[in-house]
């Protein structure tokens, strides 16, 4: 490693920082300790800007992602006696080190060192360090005083720090407290990450709020904000469960650009399976023809077989003959759906009509 010294120029955080975060991610933590080792003897060797604790902060950093507090507070000493003006940058890097490794007490006592030097206040970054650490240590209390402290400091958290609020307050069953941060969050005009959203959702299912769905469909609408495969599939399954109509197609409404969302085809067929049991002919044309405009198909027979029976009970022969010929080059119909054909043109004396179905029945290879 030494001789590297001589062939890489001063500004090496090219060749080292990308080496270190590989040995990191092959979980070779002890050879990523000998690069920041060498990193710190160099930055001695040929002494930087006063100014400039960036490199120290770098490797402080890399000790956080190694837990190696004792290398950290070493490059922590090692800047100060160099004479490198200090700023909170490498303050919060030292904090977060410490907070990796459990030492709360050095973690506050920095903190309060901080307070104390001018060039080198608290800033967001250190608030939402001490929220994050609590937040995985499950402590409500001291996530929410470290919350209230940023606040009277005049700092917003940043959306990671909500959402370590968020979600730690929950695990702890802390729903009020999880549902004052979500609304100052969105006061704040930012934009929760689908974790939070996920989390929103679990504080509306947990409180069994009457309409739930509906609310957390308007909130994410009203907001623009976006939604991941899991939150859509489990919103399909409520709605689905729920059999609410208005409610099934405002979650349509909302997720239907997402195509590739195999949630939208279930929805899609949800929505035609209920009006298909409600008889409401004109409203299932209409779910059935914008399923298969936007290029979906049905997923099971069964709720074919919805569609089928409930043209059937109205007579709606016309109807079922264009049905059956618009999903008839794309969907196989199954020996059960052929068998409610069968049974409902002999029924209604259909003759020619049940012939064709049968020729149709025998090409598919059903007997």
């Amino acid at each position: 490693m030494e001789e590297a010294t001589f062939s890489v120029p001063h500004r090496d955080g090219a060749f080292w920082e990308p080496l270190a975060a590989a040995l990191l991610r092959a979980s070779y933590p002890a050879k990523a300790h000998l690069v920041l080792e060498w990193k710190l003897e160099k930055l001695l060797k040929e002494g930087v800007n006063s100014y400039n604790c960036e490199p120290y902060s770098t490797i402080i950093r890399f000790c956080g992602e190694t837990r190696n507090a004792a290398l950290a507070m070493r490059v922590f000493e090692c800047a100060e006696a160099q004479g490198i003006q200090l700023n909170t940058g490498i303050f919060n890097a030292l904090i977060n080190t410490f907070l990796s490794v459990g030492d709360l007490l050095a973690a506050v006592t920095l903190y309060e060192t901080m307070e104390g030097i001018e060039d080198s206040k608290p800033d967001r970054a250190t608030y939402d360090a001490f929220i994050s650490a609590f937040s995985r240590l499950r402590s409500g209390d001291a996530m929410m005083n470290w919350y209230l402290a940023a606040k009277n400091a005049g700092f917003i958290p940043g959306t990671q720090a909500f959402e370590s609020l968020i979600v730690g307050f929950i695990l702890l069953n802390k729903l009020d407290d999880a549902e004052l941060v979500f609304g100052e969050m969105v006061s704040f005009e930012m934009k929760p990450t689908c974790t939070i959203l996920e989390a929103k959702l679990e504080v509306l299912y947990r409180t069994e709020e009457v309409n739930r769905v509906r609310s957390f469909i308007k909130l994410v609408s009203d907001g623009n904000w976006e939604l991941n495969k899991a939150l859509v599939d489990r919103l399909t399954r409520l709605c689905l469960d729920g059999g609410e109509i208005d409610v099934m197609e405002q979650l349509l409404a909302l997720i239907q650009k997402e195509a590739h969302f195999s949630s939208v085809t279930q929805l899609h067929c949800g929505i035609i399976r209920f009006y298909a049991s409600a008889d409401l002919l004109s409203d299932m044309k209409h779910a059935i023809d914008r399923m298969l405009d936007d290029g979906m198909m049905f997923l099971c027979p069964e709720d074919v077989e919805a569609v089928i029976c409930s043209y059937f009970r109205h007579r709606a022969f016309d109807r079922l003959e264009i049905f059956l010929n618009r999903i008839r080059s794309l969907y196989m119909l199954t020996r059960s759906s052929y068998d409610i054909l069968v049974a409902g043109f002999r029924r209604f004396d259909l003759h020619q009509t049940l012939e064709a179905t049968i020729k149709d029945m025998r090409e598919a290879g059903f007997a």
